[in-house]
């Protein structure tokens, strides 16, 4: 570790707020020190050149824009021969130490670690792209991740699985459900009670299953994931401040030595963006246990057959030559190989197993039918099949609403991109009313607030406002809890907010706070953008121009950017300088600031008037320097 230190205050040294010829005259490390660094967390897989390569690589200092303490940030990029980025490692806030060390797979960041106090020491870990979406945070700095963030049940699953290898209770008990957990969701103490039994018996119920499975090894292989669909327990059901979204079970699938066997999780509860373990792993077949709340259980154990085995198999082995895909036609092939063998697994598995793959199958074909060549509706035609079949035989259930919304979102997808310009309000028409006739057929699947949503921006789109207003309150209604709640109710306080003080505080792209409420007395434009919108190049230099012009007279910019990572944003203002505020917070659309005004299509514009109030909420670029004229002297 302490070589590690020193290396890195080597680099961060090496860090410049001026020329590379500065600072002693100190040179960029070269290709082969940069590589140096590699994942503290295990099992990420990043580009690294062979030795030959080594030399054509290329380390380049890069900067950011200067932050409110008057200092540069910035950082060195190791590039390939080809020009893709192999490493980027950044000094967010220009005092001089490296604080975020990112690793790229095939030109695309999967891996980054951060340093998020400044000591030199990285404490939070992300995996990104197509490396997932876990967010692990190390308190003690000790390398080893103490809890998470952010991590999808399928990630969680594949950490238990590693921890039953690794024979690591310390690793499963940073999936473990915690008395802060506990706290948000302000569940009686009836309910609690039975949590704090199962955690209690967490670990001695792990020391029992890695004794079971002490010959699980490295070369034990995760293999799929079985849930039912999620369930939810109202807060009032309960006497909770908040909603339970769980599963009722996750069985994980694995092979060892040739042979597939079953690891069961136990009830599995959702955490803000994370799912937490209520209880230790058990190995074998599932006998399900009911922890939280009053629904039935269901006492159907499952296993897998000797003939499900090689199409499990044979599913994998789709999964892994996939690699990216690059094209269309590459998605889909894939995906409708995919369909292909999980139709044959339907077929051999039991009745209960099969609602999860028949999701994966909706989920295979309906990707497909929308990369198909032109005029290749192989793939939708089978949906449509499915389609018809579960509504026919399952009307209104959970599994029906699934396949078919799927299938209408392919065959929309399908129409539009073939119609002609004079068609596509006709279109736009039907599609409208086939979501409207989804949501009267199946008012409660987890498709429904989707539809709902869709259903507002539609009317939104189309100047009907107060149809708009109706769908987006709908949802906010009768789906509180869901993520997209936030997000309708983002849209009404936009909808409703001319005339209202506009309320805006977040982070600068140097992490420096920011609140609107300092510029009062200027008249403000709030530019919301992302750096892959082709349009906002075009804005940014209309932008400028009346700055030019209106600076001076009391004119001032806030940008939003809404791509994934603030070093995006950097990249691009880097290249393309506009003098204003910069924010910028993690989630792209779904990112706070986002949400909080339903900014879903960009660019978006503001402009908030002297006393801090919202003039107009959907501000034109071409047209903004006549608005500004009125209201200037």
């Amino acid at each position: 570790m302490a070589k590690a230190r020193f290396r890195n205050r080597w680099l961060a040294g090496l860090l410049l707020t001026g020329s590379v010829a500065s600072a002693a005259g100190a040179a960029p490390p070269t290709a082969a020190e940069v590589l140096q660094f590699r994942p503290r967390q295990p099992g990420v897989t990043i580009t690294t050149p062979t030795e030959s390569q080594k030399a054509a690589c290329k380390v380049e200092l890069i900067k950011g824009p200067k932050n409110a303490a008057g200092k540069t940030p910035s950082g060195w990029v190791l590039k390939d021969p080809s020009g893709k980025i192999l490493r980027r490692f950044f000094d967010t806030d220009g005092d001089g130490r490296i604080d975020v060390w990112s690793y790229y797979l095939d030109g695309q960041e999967v891996y980054r670690e951060i340093d998020s106090n400044f000591n030199e020491k990285p404490d939070q870990f992300r995996w990104l792209g197509s490396a997932g979406s876990k967010w692990g945070v190390d308190f003690n700095e000790d390398g080893k991740i103490d809890t998470w963030k952010v991590i999808s049940v399928e990630e969680l699953s594949q950490e238990v699985l590693q921890a039953v290898i690794q024979k690591d209770f310390a690793r499963f008990q940073a999936l473990m459900l915690t008395k802060a957990d506990l706290e948000l969701f302000d569940l009686p103490e009836s309910e609690i009670g039975k949590l704090r039994e199962q955690a209690a018996a967490a670990q001695a119920k792990f020391q029992k299953t890695i004794a079971t499975l002490s010959a699980l090894n490295d070369k034990t292989t995760w293999l799929h994931l079985e849930t039912p669909a999620p369930s939810c327990i109202p807060a009032d059901a309960l006497g909770a401040k908040a909603d339970v979204i769980k599963y009722k079970y996750g069985s994980i699938l694995y092979e060892h030595a040739g042979k597939a066997d079953w690891l069961q999780m136990g009830e599995i509860l959702q955490v803000g963006r994370a799912w937490r373990m209520i209880e230790g792993p058990t190995a074998g077949a599932r006998v399900e246990t009911q922890l939280v709340g009053n629904e039935p259980s269901d006492k159907n154990g499952f296993t897998i057959s000797p003939e499900l085995k090689p199409l499990i198999d044979e599913l994998r082995s789709v999964d892994e030559s996939a690699g990216q895909a690059a094209s269309a036609a590459d998605a889909f092939k894939y995906n409708l190989a995919r369909a292909g063998v999980i139709e044959k697994i339907i077929a051999k598995s039991k009745p209960e197993e099969r609602e999860n793959w028949v999701r994966q199958l909706a989920d295979a074909l309906s990707a497909a039918a929308q990369n198909a060549p032109p005029g290749d509706k192989t793939a939708y035609s089978r949906l449509l099949t499915w389609k018809e079949h579960l509504t026919k035989t399952a009307p209104g259930s959970q599994i029906a609403g699934y396949v078919l919304f799927r299938e209408m979102s392919a065959d929309y997808s399908l129409q539009l991109a073939s119609a002609k310009s004079d068609e596509l309000i006709k279109l736009q028409d039907a599609w409208r009313d086939r979501l409207k006739k989804f949501i009267e057929d199946y008012p409660a699947t987890e498709d429904t607030p989707e539809a709902i949503m869709q259903l507002a921006m539609i009317h939104e789109f189309a100047g009907k406002e107060t149809d708009a207003k109706n769908w987006y309150g709908h949802l906010v209604k009768h789906f509180e809890k869901h993520p997209l709640s936030a997000k309708a109710n983002g849209s009404l306080k936009r909808l409703n907010s001319e005339g209202k003080d506009f309320e805006l505080a977040g982070p600068q792209l140097d992490g420096t706070p920011f609140e609107i409420a300092k510029l009062k007395g200027k008249v403000v434009i709030v530019y919301y953008w992302a750096s892959w919108n082709q349009q906002c190049l075009s804005d940014f230099n209309k932008l400028k121009a009346l700055l030019s012009n209106y600076g001076n007279k009391g004119v001032d910019l806030v940008t939003i950017n809404l791509d994934n990572t603030a070093e995006e944003a950097v990249q691009f203002l880097q290249r393309h300088t506009i003098p204003g505020t910069h924010l910028h917070q993690a989630g792209s659309l779904e990112s706070p600031l986002a949400v909080q005004y339903g900014v879903m299509v960009l660019p978006h514009a503001f402009v908030i008037g002297k006393e801090g109030k919202v003039l107009n909420r959907s501000a034109q670029i071409v047209t903004l320097e006549e608005e500004l004229k009125k209201l200037l002297p």
